[in-house]
């Protein structure tokens, strides 16, 4: 009998936009509370929320109020968000809310933040979107500042403080590691100098980001800055017990995310195309299937850009709730180490 050995299979969290889309909010708010208590029951690492504002599909807007709800009905997996608009809040909120997460889930926050893209958030919320790269750096900079305890003085710009210094401490040390979404070279370039890790976007195909990937490298060398700990991955994702069952399962929602939300990104998408034209399109940019298929395009995932972590989005308008639910207890299933006979 050969020797046992672990697949090189990455973890699975799970990314929620929490959007309702025709539906009432409340109403799918306790849906998704009963999914991140599904999640944490079977094994996958991590939920972390999305944030938008003003959209039509209303999409939450507090990321960290909602990872304080997950944290208070789970016990083991990470939460935190994926990604919350950093220009958009003032640092000491941002500070004291990651920090206030962090006590609740005693040491299991972790703070995805971002530049932000749609000039929507901005404009309702009164922030110049032409300033969202310096407000970000001023933003994370600060924030990092704040969870490690200093005191803060800044006056004018967006956000002044007057010797703001948090009066609560987060269980982890420094703070919860703060995770840079981001594309582009400027804006990886970025992630590698500011963040303790790049999540690489659900918007890039794969053999785009594996060219993304060795920028990201690059320029943590340059920076004399270590490999982090943490390499992970957003992405669309859905299971069932057949490729089929799978993709009938998941069209609907990313037709709505991909031919309306995302249309501007994606004006290639097949709105009304057959369901051939949608895999085709998909190819390098989302992962569905049986558990098999799933488990393949996992490992696939790691060897090309060395993923540790997938953060799986399988709610979408026009999903079937139950069938997201099933989703997650399979990706459960997956999640667990996967071993083979050499």
């Amino acid at each position: 009998m050969g020797a046992t050995r672990v697949s090189p299979t990455p973890r699975l969290g799970v990314h929620m936009s929490v959007q309702s889309y025709g539906r009432k909010w409340p109403e799918v708010v306790r849906e998704v509370l009963d999914d991140v208590r599904l999640a944490d029951e079977v094994g996958l690492s991590s939920v972390l929320f999305a944030e938008h504002h003003f959209v039509e599909d209303a999409w939450v807007p507090r990321p960290l109020t909602m990872a304080a709800a997950a944290a208070a009905v789970t016990t083991r997996l990470r939460v935190g968000s994926d990604i919350a608009i950093a220009p958009l809040v003032h640092p000491v909120t941002m500070a004291e809310d990651a920090a206030v997460v962090d006590a609740i889930s005693g040491g299991r926050c972790v703070l995805g933040l971002g530049a932000g893209w749609r000039k929507e958030d901005f404009a309702g919320m009164g922030v110049d979107f032409r300033r969202r790269y310096s407000l970000f750096e001023e933003n994370i900079t600060a924030v990092r500042r704040l969870l490690n305890g200093e005191e803060l003085s800044r006056a004018g710009g967006q956000y002044p403080m007057d010797r703001a210094r948090l009066r609560i401490e987060p269980v982890q040390p420094g703070g919860p590691p703060i995770w840079v979404g981001a594309t582009g070279e400027k804006g990886i370039r970025r992630a590698a100098l500011l963040g303790d890790a790049w999540i690489m976007s659900p918007q890039v195909r794969v053999r785009e980001l594996a060219a993304a990937k060795t920028l990201y490298d690059r320029a943590l060398e340059e920076a004399g800055r270590p490999t982090p700990a943490d390499r992970p991955l957003r992405r669309e994702a859905f299971v069932a017990e057949t490729d089929k069952e799978a993709w009938q399962g998941f069209a609907a929602g990313l037709a709505h995310e991909y031919g309306i939300v995302y249309r501007s990104r994606h004006p290639d998408f097949p709105a009304g195309g057959s369901l051939a034209d949608l895999q085709n399109w998909a190819d390098g940019l989302v992962v569905v299937g049986s558990p098999e298929t799933v488990r393949e395009s996992l490992q696939d995932l790691h060897a090309v850009l060395g993923t540790t972590e997938v953060l799986v989005r399988v709610h979408l308008p026009g999903i079937d709730p139950a069938r997201s639910r099933q989703s997650i207890r399979l990706l459960g299933e997956l999640n667990h180490t996967t071993t083979s006979e050499t």
